[in-house]
């Protein structure tokens, strides 16, 4: 995507009914060139054949996971092969978070360097993505088209800019954000951290803010300050915040020192403080490598809270990098532990079921099952 194609493209408008939104995606440039490149990379032995990759080039967070209109929509940092330089929101929507169509680019950097990570809400008649842009504030953009086409940019932003801040961080620094809506308003987060360097000392913290309208912002102080539960040094950002279930709300965030992680706990939406009863990690280890990375969940339609996460496995692939994990479903027992499990949309990759009899296996030894072969299979 050279640099002239790239301003071209970023002013597209769609048609507003599905039907001529089809037709419109058959020669689409985004599409069509998706296409091709994941037809060139379909040899690719490191490919996975059921997870969700980029079409090519280099893919980060997943970001704004909803559903809408039936249908399961998964955004992406994204860096476009002529346009690493400059990150954007990919698209991709599913009926069944398993497989997955590619959509048009949904949103392009302009006032800010990068549209960075950022999480959506889902209203009657709209959907409200919010996002960070880099060397610029969090920022606002809505869709309400069948497919989610047709993204507007609030002509205020950044709603949430950048502001200066001491050493301690303070009054708040501007990242990744989430966002939901209460009686009284809008409700946004910006995780981060305060109180020293990131991988330091530092303290992970999310900042609270509430809007009446989505551009004008009052900073209420930290909903969680994270002092007794992680390392120092973690932060608290790609935030996720939604109920789930018994009472309780799930923060499901991102360390820069340890990858993915989650607090469970109590909102009082009067004071508007969060107070975590535990803490837990998705995975051990460095966020680098092999890790399960940053999240982006919603709750659906049957009420379900669901993530997906994107998982660093090392040195990038020829032509691409990053995968999605599958869809996880999160819910609490009955005594508060937390349920992680695949989706159940899961299992409509399951075919050729084989049995084996009771063998013994000795210690140190192969054993070859006649009959069990494939590219992807499921013990």
């Amino acid at each position: 995507m050279a640099t002239g194609r790239f301003e071209e493209l970023s002013g597209r408008v769609y048609p507003e009914n599905l039907e001529d939104q089809l037709k419109a995606l058959a020669s689409d440039p985004d599409v069509t060139d998706f296409q091709a490149a994941r037809e060139h990379l379909a040899s690719d032995p490191y490919r996975p054949i059921y997870h969700f990759t980029p079409p090519g080039s280099v893919m980060n967070d997943p970001n704004g996971l909803c559903q809408w209109q039936g249908r399961y929509h998964l955004f992406y940092q994204y860096r476009p092969a002529n346009v690493l330089d400059r990150v954007h929101w990919g698209h991709t929507v599913s009926d069944d978070l398993i497989h997955w169509q590619d959509l048009p680019l949904a949103l392009y950097p302009d006032k800010e360097k990068d549209c960075y990570s950022g999480q959506t809400l889902v209203e009657s008649g709209r959907v409200i993505a919010i996002y960070h842009g880099t060397e610029s504030g969090n920022a606002i953009a809505t869709a309400s088209d069948p497919l989610l086409l047709n993204w507007q940019k609030h002509p205020d932003n950044p709603v949430i800019p950048i502001v200066p801040i001491d050493e301690n961080g303070s009054p708040y620094r501007v990242f990744d954000p989430a966002i939901w809506k209460e009686d009284d308003g809008y409700y946004a987060i910006s995780g981060t951290y305060k109180n020293g360097d990131r991988g330091g000392d530092a303290v992970g913290v999310d900042h609270l803010f509430r809007s009446s309208d989505l551009a004008e912002w009052e900073y209420l102080g930290p909903l969680m300050e994270a002092r007794f539960h992680a390392e120092p040094g973690e932060d608290a950002a790609v935030p996720n915040f939604w109920p789930i279930g018994n009472g309780k709300h799930m923060l499901l965030l991102f360390s820069h020192k340890r990858a993915g992680r989650y607090y469970i706990g109590n909102y009082d939406e009067t004071s508007h403080h969060f107070v975590p009863d535990y803490h837990g990690r998705m995975n051990y280890g460095p966020w680098t490598v092999g890790s399960l990375h940053a999240p982006s969940a919603t709750i659906d339609d049957s009420g379900r809270y669901l993530a997906f996460f994107n998982v660093k496995e090392g040195k990038p692939a020829d032509g691409w990098d990053n995968i999605m994990t599958l869809p996880r479903h999160f819910s609490l027992r009955g005594d508060d532990s937390l349920s992680i499990e695949p989706a159940p949309e899961v299992e409509s990759l399951r075919f050729d079921h084989r049995s084996v009899d009771a063998t013994d296996i000795p210690a140190n030894g192969e054993i070859v099952l006649d009959g069990i072969a494939g590219k992807a299979m499921e013990i």
